[in-house]
């Protein structure tokens, strides 16, 4: 690791540790342990367990599809070990999730690093741009609560998706500097979508980023919150959008901000944040064994591709 990025990752870490002081400021430790004590875990772990098997599998699907698209036919069989490798390189964050795919793109589809970068980027601005919709949608529904601070944001981040969309679809640069950014390899995942691209990865999509509002339901109700389905299911589209900034492991700092700002009045505060450490923490433990499944699965794959290699040589 250089000292340029051990430089960021630290003060990605501050910034966590930041949020979490902000969030947790006024609220008394000895009231966020009795709220842990008194969670209904039978309810909390299947749901918190649940929900993360839906993001997997429903992320395999939609990376299998991106993949297949606009490089080499992806399987969905295929595609789980390296999807366990970007899930549990989450615990560090985001960003370095994605060398994860970046890697499978690069070795088993031959697709180079800077390509395979923006190919994940194309899915990141799309997938901000539809929270950003479902967000401010939400907001637009009535959720009483501050969380309508959070339109501006998602208004924005719904108009700069759309505007890069329409510019990549229809105002094709025909000179200057920018036809030759436009003509960059990297950006070959861009030039190549199509409208029915965009449509059925965002039928894809919709469906994982709806289901986390009846799994934030269930895990607040384990905190005993008072909340509705229907109140989960606007706060939903918010929590995703500030708790998936790529700078935290798990959404740790960014989750809890938001749950005890964006539901302040729905219960103490200290419930709420509560609730929110625990996803946190369980999004985490869910996470671990991947690292050893993916090393696993990788090393059958080469193990059997040896094998082939072996049994096809005269």
């Amino acid at each position: 690791m250089t000292c340029g990025n051990l430089s960021w990752r630290l003060l990605a870490y501050a910034a966590v540790a930041l949020l979490l002081w902000y969030a947790t400021r006024g609220i008394r430790l000895s009231d966020t342990f009795a709220s842990l004590r008194h969670a209904d875990l039978l309810v909390f772990i299947p749901v918190s367990l649940a929900g993360f098997m839906i993001w997997f599998f429903g992320e395999t699907i939609l990376f299998a599809r991106l993949f297949s698209y606009f490089h080499k036919p992806t399987g969905f069989r295929e595609l789980i070990p390296a999807n366990a490798g970007f899930y549990f390189l989450q615990i560090i964050n985001l960003t370095v999730a994605n060398s994860a795919l970046m890697f499978f793109l690069n070795r088993r589809k031959e697709v180079p690093w800077t390509t395979a970068g923006f190919t994940l980027l194309f899915q990141g601005i799309l997938d901000t741009t539809l929270l950003g919709a479902l967000a401010l949608a939400a907001v637009l529904l009535g959720l009483d609560s501050p969380l309508s601070s959070v339109a501006p944001y998602a208004l924005g981040a719904l108009l700069i998706g759309m505007a890069a969309a329409f510019a990549i679809l229809w105002l094709r640069p025909k000179s200057g500097l920018m036809k030759w950014i436009y003509e960059r390899p990297a950006l070959a995942t861009f030039r190549e979508a199509r409208p029915y691209h965009y449509l059925v990865l965002s039928l894809i999509r919709i469906p994982i980023f709806l289901a986390e509002g009846p799994i934030l339901y269930g895990e607040l109700r384990a905190f005993h919150v008072p909340i509705s389905l229907f109140q989960a299911m606007l706060f939903a589209p918010a929590a995703l959008l500030v708790g998936s900034l790529p700078l935290a492991p798990v959404g740790l700092g960014t989750l809890q901000l938001i749950f005890v700002k964006g539901l302040a009045g729905f219960a103490p505060e200290a419930d709420l944040l509560a609730a929110a450490l625990a996803i946190s923490f369980a999004n985490l433990m869910w996470r671990l064994p991947l690292g050893f499944m993916s090393i696993s699965w990788s090393a059958g794959d080469d193990l059997s591709a040896s094998g082939s290699c072996a049994t096809a040589s005269p």
